[in-house]
């Protein structure tokens, strides 16, 4: 699906894309944040990647600027499975959950979703629209300061939701700072808390799960818009993605 500045989509395992989806992930959770310890395997690039056991379980997709092909952000999701859910494994979740449907067999994870260092929103780009004029709002150099731009951040989501709906998953957790859980909230999405903040993990983080049905009715009462944006498949042909370049998962 694309965006006006950006395409989004599937990466399988074996591919170019998955290798340099890998690679980024390597360099935002292990090089940038430090949060994963490196595995020590490398791309058949000869560059380190960031992989765990719950990759065989999961869907990942990444995101692409549109003019110059490179990776602007990526994600995984964990599909129920035998071997459980990573946040099951480092969090306290609290149960019952909100959600008496909110079986085992019906919650993913929203899992190793971030937004590459070029292209986080600034602070003085507060309050722009969701489709903002990026080309002027971005430039390809190294900031320190930048947000998650809302556009991509809206888009990955939209996958979250398109998969969902595809699968029969009805609900997804995630582990988030308190800052981001805000910042979706505002947006409309319903994320609901369901255990302690961890103040083990920097910054502090806990487990949310969001409902795909809550969603929907969510987002059709306050932000109508962006449920419009979430359901519409833009364009679903994968022949269109951009060629990337020879670097873009550095």
């Amino acid at each position: 699906m694309e965006t006006e500045y950006f395409i989004f989509y599937e990466v399988i395992p074996g591919t170019p894309d998955f290798e340099d989806y890998l690679e980024a992930r390597y360099l935002v959770f292990c090089e940038e944040l430090g949060r994963v310890a490196a595995t020590g395997i490398f791309s058949s690039r000869g560059h380190p990647i960031e992989t765990d056991q719950y990759d065989a379980n999961s869907r990942h997709f990444i995101a692409r600027h549109k003019r110059t092909g490179v990776m602007a952000g990526f994600m995984r999701i964990i599909m129920p499975n035998e071997h459980g859910l990573n946040v099951a494994q480092r969090y306290i979740i609290e149960r019952p959950l909100p959600y008496a449907s909110a079986t085992d067999d019906k919650i993913g994870e929203i899992s190793r979703l971030a937004v590459t260092p070029h292209f986080r929103r600034r602070p003085s780009d507060k309050g722009k629209p969701i489709q903002g004029d990026l080309e002027s709002e971005m430039t390809l150099k190294t900031e320190g300061s930048r947000h998650h731009q809302p556009e991509l951040v809206l888009g990955m989501y939209r996958e979250v939701y398109q998969l969902c709906r595809q699968t029969g998953l009805g609900y997804c957790m995630a582990a988030m700072d308190n800052l981001f859980s805000r910042l979706l909230t505002r947006l409309g999405f319903p994320f609901v808390a369901v255990g302690p903040l961890n103040t083990s993990v920097t910054p502090a983080r806990r487990v949310y799960i969001i409902s795909a049905t809550e969603m929907e009715r969510t987002l059709g009462a306050r932000e109508d818009t962006i449920l419009q944006f979430m359901q519409t498949q833009i364009n679903t042909n994968t022949n269109t993605k951009p060629a990337p370049l020879a670097e873009s998962g550095r």
